[in-house]
């Protein structure tokens, strides 16, 4: 597969609209299936065998493309740390969250990691910095965090605890996009073989550990969920990703952030009997409306340290 780097993006035609959208709806069933796979199976599993079976299947691709594997040191740390922070801890996370709050409510939460990404990007980069819609989006985005715990302290500490535990999801995420930018070159379905790999070492010993699978029960809806889980939300989409920004770019790619909660609100309703709350459609205004801010074009960064890190 051609790096992205490479490629020279097109304007998006009617089938490039139809991969987001399809993109989106297996990203918003993530959290329905989530919910049914903690019947049987702990946080700690789920996220276990999701990334291991996405590996094997991110993996068996690369095999059968070709791709060659080129790593040092430096890259093999770099997709050590995306792996925590892109699949391992977050995953884990989701689930832990997910015994204290309903998939709908999970799905606007994590919707906010793009305001995390800002947040992480002006202090550690010097070519993505805050500028005043994209600060004004900042503080929309995190006002619909706000409604939602609010929300959450009404229902106990359980409900808070869990959403605090997707908030800090969406925050791994972020971290996770700013070390992906120091990987230039690398080709999108190697990296993401790499950072499912390197969940996988850390995952596995934890998992014959805490939750060994010979001891493991399971119901088929609970076992069918996770392998949907793995394959679907997990590794079919992250192929579809990679088209996605390799075909029309990151920018339109980053357009799935309006839909998926959309899509999560709408199967947690149609299989799950969720009813959204009020609160919840005003988070999940709040925060759409802080996303369509933040990517408004201005010319005119806010100043700031001159000491940040620089990105390679």
């Amino acid at each position: 597969m051609q790096d992205i780097n490479e490629t020279t993006l097109r304007k998006p035609l009617l089938r490039d609209h139809l991969r987001l959208l399809t993109a989106a709806a297996i990203w918003g069933s993530s959290f329905l299936l989530n919910a049914v796979a903690l019947g049987d199976f702990t946080p700690v599993a789920i996220a276990t065998y999701r990334v291991l079976l996405a590996a094997v299947v991110i993996c068996l691709v690369c095999h059968s493309m070709k791709l060659p594997v080129i790593l040092d040191r430096r890259s093999v740390m770099l997709l050590s740390a995306i792996g925590l922070l892109n699949s391992a801890i977050p995953f884990t996370l989701i689930g832990w969250g997910q015994l204290r709050i309903d998939s709908a409510t999970t799905a606007i939460l994590l919707a906010s990691s793009p305001f995390f990404t800002l947040l992480f990007s002006h202090f550690m980069t010097r070519d993505d910095r805050f500028t005043w819609p994209k600060l004004t989006g900042l503080i929309l985005g995190f006002l619909g965090v706000v409604v939602l715990l609010g929300q959450g302290m009404s229902q106990g500490s359980g409900g808070l605890a869990g959403m605090l535990a997707v908030v800090a999801a969406g925050s791994c995420y972020s971290m996770s996009s700013l070390l992906i930018r120091r990987l230039k070159g690398m080709p999108t379905l190697l990296l993401v073989a790499g950072t499912l790999v390197a969940a996988c070492v850390v995952m596995v010993p934890i998992l014959l550990v805490s939750s060994p699978p010979w001891e493991q029960s399971w119901h088929l809806d609970t076992a069918g969920a996770l392998a949907v889980l793995a394959i679907g939300p997990t590794a079919i989409a992250y192929v579809l990703r990679a088209q996605i920004v390799q075909i029309n770019g990151a920018v339109f790619m980053s357009n799935v952030g309006y839909l998926i909660p959309l899509f999560a609100v709408f199967w947690g309703w149609l299989f799950l009997s969720e009813k959204p709350s009020i609160a919840m459609w005003v988070a999940l205004g709040l925060i759409l409306a802080g996303i369509a801010m933040g990517q408004r074009r201005t010319a005119k960064p806010l100043a700031s340290a001159e000491s940040v890190t620089q990105s390679p």
